[in-house]
């Protein structure tokens, strides 16, 4: 036996003295990352039993290469890269090996085709593993002849047709059922019993429903159960706890499952992760499993305030978003020593943030999501404990005060920062400016005032590229790790937003290339900083609604990749013609003069009229007013319209007219949008007739 496994060899040279020792049995080569050919001298290991060479990324797999070792058991070869039919592969493994093969695992290795009728040929297969490939058509009856069967894993390839009892019947001693995310049809009869009992069944995307599948009422022994996406519309059987009592992992995830949660699932005391997401589930959030790690119940239909204590003291992920839970938020949450993850927002929460007084230093929480809710109070003084915090979003609440100066000495790894649409004011911390990881900063419609800080440039992670480093605690998280990572991944369909080109848009694992800045609708007032156009990785800006003056930066046309820009000046910079990929602009109802700057992504403008409306000094194209018509100095401007340029200046400029250079048209909040556009309609009219 020679076992290599994560030895950190990074090549399997031909020249190696094992590959001349006929009498080794038992060949281990896992997780060395190998790359490069597969050696040929592997077919002189005639005696050949057990050969795992998974984990590595070697090419031209050839089973020509394997075709002396007859007593060959077991064949492990994911993530490999063999690039060839299953059938063509399967033909070239050593006939007088088909009948001892044991476990043959070819996960994750490229091969394509339709699973051979002829596999039943293999009639010693315990465990057959063709994960994350290409394999195609229907799944042959034939599989039904390995009786031995005990693991089958299919998941993850481009399956389809249908499964019925008659493929899996005769497998008495299956265990392991993986099916996912293929498009199977599980045609299944509901009186049918199975003979097997299974600890692992992972169905999501197959078309288990309309009906809940009650073959598995006699499962009893699952541990790991997962029928999400599986178009079930149905109401969950009343033996539904009680038969998977012993589970770790459940996840009936995005059905349409009705019925209400018992009050409490002490009793399953196995449990480690739950996943009842986007269901119609009803009733109050029960007591939960001593040893429950994770829990999604968002996007369901539960009601009532959060009990006092809910048990499950080593939560990690506690994700209820998008339910009518109302009440406050219990004392309790500041007891759960390991959470990372909370996740409470779209509810009817009330009330201040528990204040969290025996809070130790060094939690580990990574995401405190709490937006639309009711929420009140100081922005929270116990985060200054959560060193780890990533993720901050408390928007739509009614939070007020001052934004604490505390924020980026306590909170140094906080990339995503969204507090819009509450009542903070004062000015913005210039500390703030010092998050090296803030790439994400929306601190829209409140009642914030001040300047903007000249100290933008030290926002690195809208300067320099981050997304993909070590640097960026977002990407940390999604390289692996088993909280924030997967919680962005699996689970935020639609918990973290940010606005952008006037839409609410949810993002999932894409929030680490989401890099943006929103200060709008505030009170803001002076220049727009030179600074801002060192913040060369933002794809989202946007200071509408505020009164800031001043000139445009010189430097505008460096923004090569802002979709949203607003802004009130007097000059449209010719850099603008840099933008090579704008895609819409929207400079309406400013006080801009001058030539309309032409070239790259400005010939190429949706409706590139409307983007220039309401500036009277104007001209050129793609407007009809010619530039050879002597300009309307400013002298002139001041002389003949002093109670007009006034009005507009600073009603207009307050509300619609000041800082609208957009890259989008309408690229407002919400509430912005209809409150100033009515209010900017009235005044227009007003305007008109004391002109007239």
């Amino acid at each position: 036996m020679l076992d290599l496994t994560d030895c950190g060899v990074d090549t399997l040279n031909p020249t190696y003295w094992f590959w001349d020792v006929g009498t080794i049995r038992h060949l281990d080569l896992t997780n060395n990352e190998f790359a490069g050919p597969f050696p040929d001298a592997m077919g002189n290991m005639t005696s050949l039993e057990v050969l795992k060479l998974g984990g590595n990324y070697l090419t031209g797999v050839q089973s020509e290469l394997l075709k002396n070792p007859c007593n060959l058991r077991v064949l492990t070869l994911w993530s490999n890269r063999i690039n060839q039919d299953i059938s063509e592969f399967l033909e070239g493994l050593p006939h007088c090996a088909w009948s001892k093969i044991e476990l043959l695992d070819l996960s994750l290795t490229n091969i394509s085709g339709g699973i051979p009728k002829w596999i039943n040929q293999w009639t010693d297969l315990s465990a057959l593993q063709l994960s994350s490939n290409r394999l195609v058509g229907s799944i042959p009856i034939e599989i039904s002849m390995l009786s031995k069967l005990r693991k089958l894993y299919l998941d993850s390839n481009q399956l389809n047709g249908s499964i019925s009892e008659e493929h899996l019947a005769p497998l008495v001693n299956l265990k392991e059922l993986d099916l996912s995310y293929n498009s199977l049809q599980i045609m299944i009869n509901s009186n049918w019993i199975p003979p097997f009992k299974l600890k692992l069944a992972y169905l999501p995307r197959s078309k288990v429903g309309p009906q809940f599948p009650l073959w598995l009422k006699g499962q009893n022994s699952i541990t790991n159960l997962d029928i999400s996406d599986a178009s079930i519309v149905d109401h969950l059987p009343d033996w539904f706890w009680t038969v998977f009592s012993n589970v770790q992992y459940l996840n009936i995830s995005c059905n349409q499952i009705s019925g209400r949660l018992p009050r409490t699932l002490e009793f399953m005391s196995s449990a480690r992760i739950f996943d009842l997401s986007s269901n119609n589930l009803t009733g109050i959030l029960p007591q939960l499993p001593r040893y429950l790690e994770e829990l999604d119940i968002s996007r369901n239909s539960l009601s009532g305030p959060l009990p006092r204590e809910f048990g499950a003291p080593s939560l990690m992920d506690l994700l209820l978003s998008e339910n009518s839970i109302n009440g406050t938020i219990p004392l309790y949450i500041c007891q759960l020593q390991l959470l990372s993850v909370l996740d409470l927002a779209k509810n009817c929460l009330v009330g201040q943030f528990p204040l969290c007084p025996e809070v130790s230093e060094g939690r580990s929480i990574s995401a405190i999501i709490l937006y639309e809710n009711n929420l009140s109070g100081k922005f929270p003084s116990f985060l200054q404990s959560f060193p780890e915090l990533i993720l901050l979003d408390l928007a739509h609440n009614k939070f007020d005060g001052v934004l604490p100066t505390w924020i980026a000495r306590k909170l140094r790894k906080l990339s995503y920062l969204r507090l819009r649409h509450n009542m903070f004011s004062g000015s913005i911390p210039v500390q703030l400016t010092q998050l090296g990881y803030l790439q994400y900063l929306d601190l829209a419609s409140n009642r914030i005032s001040g300047s903007i800080p000249h100290t933008l440039g030290n926002l690195k992670a809208m300067v320099q590229n981050q997304r993909q480093s070590l640097g960026n605690p977002l990407a940390w998280r999604m390289k692996g790790q088993q909280t924030l990572s997967c919680m962005i991944h699996r689970k935020y369909a639609g918990s973290l937003v940010v606005v952008m080109k006037g839409q609410y848009l949810d993002y999932t694992s894409n929030i680490i290339y989401m890099v943006g800045l929103d200060l709008s609708c505030n009170n803001l007032v002076g220049d727009i900083p030179v600074e801002i156009t060192s913040l060369v990785k933002l794809n989202n800006l946007n200071i509408s609604y505020n009164w800031l003056s001043g000139k445009i930066p010189k430097k505008i046309g460096l923004l090569d990749h802002w979709s949203l820009l607003i802004y009130h000046a007097s000059e449209i910079p010719s850099s603008f013609s840099d933008m090579t990929k704008l895609s819409k602009l929207n400079l309406s109802y400013n006080n801009l003069s001058g030539r309309v700057p032409t070239g790259n992504q400005l010939q190429t403008l949706i409706d590139p009229v409307s983007s220039y409306i309401g500036n009277d000094y104007l001209c050129g194209p793609p407007l009809c007013r010619n530039c050879s018509v002597p300009r309307v100095t400013e002298g002139d401007v001041d002389e003949h319209q002093p109670e007009v340029q006034y009005f507009y200046l600073g009603l207009a400029a307050g509300f619609v007219v000041g800082l609208w250079v957009v890259f989008v048209v309408f690229l407002f909040g919400k509430t912005c949008k209809i409150v100033y556009f009515q209010v900017f309609d009235k005044l227009l009219h007003a305007l008109q007739a004391s002109v007239a």
